[in-house]
């Protein structure tokens, strides 16, 4: 499968590959597992003779050590009869080739020193200062392990505190490039994203197994039954393997909280009550899980205080990682004697709920993208949900224009053309218990749907005065026509 997206992240690289020319650059790279970061590095690599890529896998260390100076033999040949005693001889090695030779040299999965030789901080600390005046070229450090490398370059006790002069974080890949990736195989993109944004969000090596496994047409059920439920399927173990290794022992607990989180409990007291968690103590959990591990989120209605902590909800950032722990772990015993048909039925009949959440934020990440006057009826400074406080009354998107008194009420379907006059007049309804400069904003609203909307489908709901967006239009620069605000 070709390499998608990632201009920008390629462009910093360059950027920061010309400063080492005359300085010497720590350019740290961190993003979650299967993200794609080797892969962005090794692309940048590609055609470079400066470049020096080394895995550090664990090992005992004087076995790595033997193997990265085999490595460094390919590009520095006489170093093949240099012998490392310790990780101290590596990197003066290293330091003093670079004192006359500019070179890149790539650490991959960095944060695995913690498990050979955690001394190796330590030394890169000292000879990082008292050489990088003197040296040229570039050291990049990738990790996958999100709180390892945090805690190496950002915990003011760690040697290796504040030493990077670079640092990238790599995303998830943006809807339109998923996109790209859905057409390229052959798909209708518009009425296949949701399914496999659903499923695996924008992380690149789940597509990368849909072509490997020649998925990309195959029914959901197929795809479902191949990548998770089968015997031996790859991702059947996916979560474990991304976050046992951030959670540590007590990863049961924090398992048990993504479950409930990902079946659709969002507030605290209710995940208190399925998880059996005494309330005092499942914020803390929360807590670590939103601002130290970084899987959850806590969101607020956009309307309201940031500092209103009763109202917050809690969500997994993750697609991937809610499709796994809704279906995949609470399900486990299913997996286990043997029952695939019955799972994937369960899955299947569950799907369109999760495919409608995810459609939200979908639609919440292409406005962001489009936000400007010439798409929507204003430029917005804030978007996200709303919801009472009693939890009876939900809106899908809020955009907010808060210098300009502008508002945006909007809907989302999955099938848009099922909507009536009916369901429209009702989200005016629920407006009205917005309180948000009540009297003197300004209201627009619409409708989001996945589906493509027909001429007589918009011509059906035109009468309502509401915006018509679908998926198709969200995926390109096409511009609405939309109807003047009113003023309430």
């Amino acid at each position: 499968m070709k390499f998608y997206n990632r201009e920008r992240e390629l462009q910093r690289l360059a950027e920061i590959a010309e400063l080492a020319a005359d300085a010497a650059q720590l350019l740290v790279v961190t993003g979650r597992r299967r993200i794609g970061k080797t892969e962005l590095v090794r692309r940048f690599l590609e055609n470079r003779q400066d470049a020096l890529y080394l895995f550090v896998s664990k090992k005992k260390p004087q076995v790595l050590l033997d193997e990265l100076r085999d490595l460094i033999a390919v590009k520095i040949p006489w170093a093949a009869n240099v012998t490392f005693r310790n990780f101290d001889d590596f990197f003066s090695f290293l330091f003093q080739y670079l004192k006359e030779h500019p070179m890149i040299i790539v650490l991959d999965e960095f944060q695995n020193f913690r498990d050979v030789d955690a001394s190796v901080f330590t030394v890169l600390q000292r000879l990082w200062d008292t050489n990088k005046d003197e040296s040229k070229g570039m050291f990049i450090f990738v990790g996958s392990v999100f709180t390892l490398m945090k805690n190496i370059f950002e915990g003011s006790r760690e040697p290796l505190f504040g030493r990077a002069t670079a640092r990238i974080s790599l995303d998830p890949l943006p809807p339109n490039a998923v996109a790209a990736i859905l057409e390229d195989h052959g798909l209708d993109a518009p009425a296949s994203l949701p399914f496999f944004h659903t499923l695996f969000g924008g992380v690149p090596k789940y597509y990368f197994l849909l072509d490997r496994y020649r998925l990309f047409k195959q029914t959901p059920e197929k795809i479902i039954g191949r990548l998770f439920v089968e015997a031996d399927a790859p991702l059947q173990n996916e979560g474990r393997e991304l976050l046992i290794e951030e959670f540590g022992k007590n990863y049961h607990l924090y398992f048990s909280i993504l479950q409930i989180v990902a079946s659709g409990e969002t507030q605290m007291a209710r995940i208190a009550d399925r998880s059996g968690i005494n309330v005092n103590s499942i914020s803390k959990y929360l807590d670590e899980l939103t601002n130290y591990y970084q899987i959850t989120e806590r969101r607020l209605p956009v309307t309201d205080n940031r500092e209103d902590r009763k109202r917050g909800r809690y969500y997994l950032r993750d697609q991937a990682l809610r499709f796994w722990f809704r279906y995949i772990f609470r399900n486990r015993t299913l997996i286990e004697i043997g029952d695939e048909d019955g799972l994937i039925r369960k899955i299947l009949a569950d799907l369109p709920t999760l495919t409608g959440r995810a459609f939200e934020e979908l639609v919440r990440s292409l406005l962001l993208r489009k936000n400007d006057a010439s798409f929507l009826p204003f430029r917005f400074n804030r978007i996200g949900g709303f919801w009472s406080r009693r939890g009876d009354v939900e809106i899908d998107i809020i955009a907010l224009d808060d210098e300009g008194g502008k508002i945006l009420f909007g809907e989302c379907k999955l099938a848009g053309h099922k909507v009536t006059r009916a369901d429209l007049q009702r989200l005016r309804e629920k407006a009205r218990h917005v309180k948000w400069l009540t009297g003197s904003r300004e209201e627009h609203y619409a409708l989001f749907s996945a589906a493509a909307m027909s001429d007589k489908a918009r011509a059906a709901l035109a009468p309502e005065g509401v915006m018509i967006y679908d998926l198709p239009q969200l995926l390109t620069r096409e511009n609405a026509v939309y109807p003047k605000g009113k003023n309430r």
